[in-house]
């Protein structure tokens, strides 16, 4: 395989690390809140709260990240966004 779009595979790349480092860093801490009985989560203060919820944007985000990563690898590859950018 032959790159296409440098430019386009090094985005690639950072947006894939970036989405990958989120959810490596947030993926255990968020399982741990989830893994919480009903009745120890509703013991947890309106913050610890929040912050479970603003962690599964987060992961979310992630994921979306890592996703969008992944296709501007492939479309760095493809003959049809050859220069596109430029």
């Amino acid at each position: 395989m032959e790159i296409k779009n440098q430019t386009l595979f090094f985005v690639g790349i950072i947006v894939l690390i970036l989405g990958t480092l989120i959810i490596i860093f947030d993926y255990p801490q968020l399982q741990i809140l989830d893994n919480l009985d009903s009745e120890s989560y509703y013991m947890l203060d309106e913050e610890k709260k929040n912050i479970h919820q603003r962690m599964k944007i987060e992961i979310t985000v992630g994921i979306g990240l890592a996703v969008t990563g992944i296709g501007l690898l492939a479309v760095s590859f493809s003959k049809r966004f050859e220069n596109r950018l430029r």
